[in-house]
């Protein structure tokens, strides 16, 4: 029969308490004992020194111990102990309990004497010269323990174990509590996954609280967004990538169409349109396939220290031709200093590129288009900065999305498939990096690609 886990932990808690309290009691039990004893024997030391004290006084006034026989009788009944005398010579001169076991009281004492405590022997002196010896036995105990004592003993006992008693049940009962409000939250919580894990990624775990469950919660829920995130991310995707695919396959097949039907002739005009589109159509396809690859696990990153101002004014160079063709003029300012970076040199490269590409699409005739390289503070790296048209700043959060487009209409026109900013981002954060960006309608867009200090020093080797 398998246990609940309130089961379990109200069963923990049970034991630990127990435990602790029997541990507790028994160590408690020791030291009370010890302590306790030690008082009894400190008390017993001080009565039977009162003994001597009263012994040696009787002596000095009757000079005999055979005078002071009922006295030494007496001071053993009303201190409850046996008192034995013996002169210098040992021998037994006087001993009370003979004489306490007479008389009316007699059966008292014949019970006392069976229990006995221990026997504590004393040198009788008197003005500095020794007159006998007393020994001194305390009746009607266990040792050092007296009646009295017993008593009070087991009601000590009796309460220590009824308060282990009570704390025993409290444990239970808070023990329960505990549990029920802890399966309470887990059980909401395993629901709540449940749930999550059939593809439910609007529920939510709503666990109240400040400790590990609650933030067990809140990261579920953290996880769950992302999830619904990502399934809204897929569907755009697909419905992005139909739509991508659907265009250029309608058209040709509106051309086959037409040449099957002989509407229209199959001319180096047509066939020119329909190998446009197919050319379209592959462009399309190897996006795809270069963003799959510009994932971090979809190959393999060989970091290495990059010396950008070498780097992009190569890339500059060969880029101008392509700029000056449209009317933009394309510039590079490179720091005042070197300026290293950790990066794989293949990955920087489809990195610049693109944003360059994107810097040419979006900039009108007359434009321009600089590059520039920092260095400093907590971060390295390069800047592609156009006067072009810009965007909204509402698409800003978006635009690293596959197939985003601020302006669906003008990047068709343009010819582009709103994939080269997400490999842009892919790239980057696979080489330890970050892309951010700045725009506003009109006025361009400027995107910033920096890494971690750290990292590219020890790319440089210091």
């Amino acid at each position: 029969m398998k246990s609940s886990i309130a089961q379990k932990i109200t069963l923990t808690i049970v034991a630990v308490a127990v435990g602790g309290i029997m541990l507790a009691g028994l160590m408690a039990n020791v030291a009370w004992e010890w302590n306790f004893r030690r008082y009894l024997s400190s008390v017993e030391v001080e009565q039977n020194q009162k003994i001597l004290e009263a012994l040696v006084e009787l002596y000095s006034e009757e000079d005999a111990w055979s005078d002071v026989r009922h006295q030494v009788m007496q001071m053993g009944m009303t201190s409850g102990t046996q008192i034995r005398l013996f002169d210098q010579s040992g021998v037994l001169v006087i001993d009370s309990l003979p004489r306490m076991m007479m008389g009316r009281h007699g059966r008292r004492w014949q019970l006392a004497q069976e229990q006995r405590g221990l026997v504590q022997t004393y040198a009788l002196e008197v003005a500095g010269k020794r007159v006998g010896t007393v020994e001194i036995t305390r009746l009607g105990q266990r040792g050092l323990w007296s009646p009295e004592a017993l008593v009070f003993r087991r009601g000590v006992l009796l309460t220590a174990t009824g308060t282990g008693l009570v704390t025993v049940v409290v444990a239970v009962l808070a023990g329960s509590a505990l549990a029920r409000r802890m399966t309470v939250r887990l059980a909401r919580l395993t629901k709540a996954a449940e749930k999550l894990g059939q593809g439910d990624t609007e529920t939510r775990m709503a666990v109240e609280g400040d400790d590990e469950l609650a933030l067990l919660g809140l990261t579920m829920d953290r996880l769950a967004g992302r999830l619904s995130e990502q399934d809204r991310l897929r569907k755009k995707l697909t419905s992005d990538i139909s739509h991508e695919l659907r265009t250029p396959l309608a058209t040709i097949q509106s051309y086959l169409e037409a040449f099957r039907d002989g509407v229209l002739p199959m001319d180096g005009r047509n066939l020119a349109a329909v190998l446009e589109e197919s050319d379209r159509l592959g462009r399309l396809v190897n996006d795809l396939q270069e963003l799959s690859g510009a994932e971090p696990a979809g190959q393999k990153v060989e970091l290495q220290a990059v010396e950008l101002n070498g780097f992009l004014a190569r890339e500059t160079e060969l880029a101008r031709p392509l700029f000056a063709q449209k009317g933009i003029e394309l510039a590079f300012a490179p720091g005042e200093v070197p300026v290293v970076v950790a990066a794989d040199e293949a990955m920087l490269l489809k990195v610049v590129r693109n944003l360059l590409s994107n810097a040419h699409k979006y900039t009108a005739e007359g434009g321009r288009v600089e590059l520039l390289t920092f260095a400093g503070g907590e971060e390295n790296g390069f800047l592609v900065r156009d006067n072009g048209v810009g965007m909204e700043a509402e698409h800003l959060p978006h635009i690293f999305e596959r197939f985003y487009r601020a302006d669906p209409s003008r990047a068709r026109g343009t010819g582009g498939s709103g994939i080269g900013l997400a490999i842009v981002q892919e790239l980057v954060l696979g080489m330890g990096g970050r892309v951010e960006v700045e725009s506003e309608p009109g006025r361009g867009s400027m995107f910033r690609v920096t890494w971690p200090r750290s990292a590219s020093i020890r790319a440089a080797g210091g």
